[in-house]
């Protein structure tokens, strides 16, 4: 090939097992011409700065697209015949291993993930190696899948049958599923294979999804993929299962991931959202519960006033006390207050509405 110039020496394994994807891709280049290389570099960005297109290459030599992509099929053919090569060897066999681990298909964004952190320069070279590696090939996105990489021979056809199912499942109950209930579900509707395999297949799955509480169920719902911040606020309070403060609220959100990357949720604007919200009440001093928890709103005399009304006759201090604990995040001190000042005192120890 015109644009490659005859391969070096290769590597011994212990060499090859000294570097990442990038430094095995820098020995592999070697053998490019000096505008191969170029080329290489320019387009997975592995200068620092990010990857061009085939017509910004293109123009900066100008050439035709038809001949970058013609330069770069000449690398990609060049690494493939050193196939024996030890670095190359490592390459396929780390890249397939992560891809059949995670039941042998994984999205583009996971398998980046794993293989290639947060370096721009190891994604780079990882993009140009899985050009050359043919243990496993890219699927395009579908209906029903995120764009992924599978193993070489993945049957599509369990992998569509285990989809079926748990759409069926997903969409038939009102709430997001722990794993345990998901694939117990899975499983009565005789979906045979392991549970690693059930939920490594729909990790792939652009219509189910897990949410950051390991809580499964339709991508579009509110409790897998919250947009606003009252929904965000929602699920964290719903999974914490006890009442939380703004602060803690805001907090979480951005811990759990549900905020977008590189924003921070305002405190002020979680009290905000949530003050105007029946959904949501304000039972302490910052602290918000679910309304549906049972939780009333209002001062603690009118909790106190709805709990001897709900009775309907007299009751003695602790057991208003504990009612209003169920609804109420308060002292003690502040309810027994609250009783000896506007509340009408029946024998020794009960009260009524005055």
């Amino acid at each position: 090939m015109a644009n490659v110039k005859p391969v070096k020496t290769t590597v011994t394994a212990q060499e090859a097992d000294e570097t990442m994807f990038y430094g095995r891709l820098k020995m592999f280049s070697e053998a490019f011409l000096p505008r191969t290389n170029d080329i290489v570099r320019a387009r997975f960005g592995l200068s620092g700065s990010k990857p061009k297109t085939l017509e910004e290459i293109g123009k900066t030599y100008g050439i035709t697209r038809e001949r970058v992509r013609q330069i770069l099929a000449g690398a990609f053919a060049s690494v493939k015949q050193r196939r024996e090569d030890p670095a190359f060897v490592w390459i396929s066999e780390r890249i397939e291993s992560a891809v059949r681990d995670r039941s042998g298909i994984v999205s583009v964004e996971e398998l980046f993930a794993v293989l290639a952190a947060d370096s721009k320069t190891e994604a780079g070279s990882l993009s140009f190696f899985l050009e050359c590696v043919k243990s496993v090939k890219e699927e395009r996105e579908t209906k029903n899948r995120v764009r992924a990489f599978a193993v070489t021979g993945f049957d599509f056809d369990a992998w569509e049958a285990v989809h079926t199912a748990a759409l069926e499942i997903a969409q038939s109950v009102e709430n997001a599923l722990t794993e345990d209930a998901f694939y117990s579900k899975a499983k009565k509707k005789g979906i045979t294979v392991n549970r690693g395999t059930f939920f490594g297949y729909l990790s792939v799955s652009s219509r189910i999804r897990r949410n950051p509480f390991g809580r499964w169920g339709l991508s579009d719902s509110n409790e897998i993929s919250p947009r606003g911040t009252r929904e965000k606020a929602y699920l964290v309070l719903k999974m914490n299962g006890s009442p939380m403060h703004f602060k803690e609220i805001a907090k979480r959100i951005d811990e759990s991931g549900l905020q977008k990357r590189g924003r921070a949720t305002h405190p002020q604007t979680v009290h905000n959202e949530l003050i105007k919200d029946k959904k949501f009440v304000l039972v302490g001093r910052g602290l918000y519960a679910l309304s549906e928890w049972g939780f009333e709103k209002g001062t603690v005399r009118e909790v106190i006033d709805s709990v001897l009304r709900k009775g309907n006759a007299p009751m003695t201090r602790d057991e208003i006390i504990e009612e209003v604990l169920r609804v109420r995040k308060v002292k003690r001190s502040t309810i027994v207050i609250n009783l000896n000042a506007f509340f009408g005192k029946v024998g020794k120890d009960r009260y009524t509405v005055k």
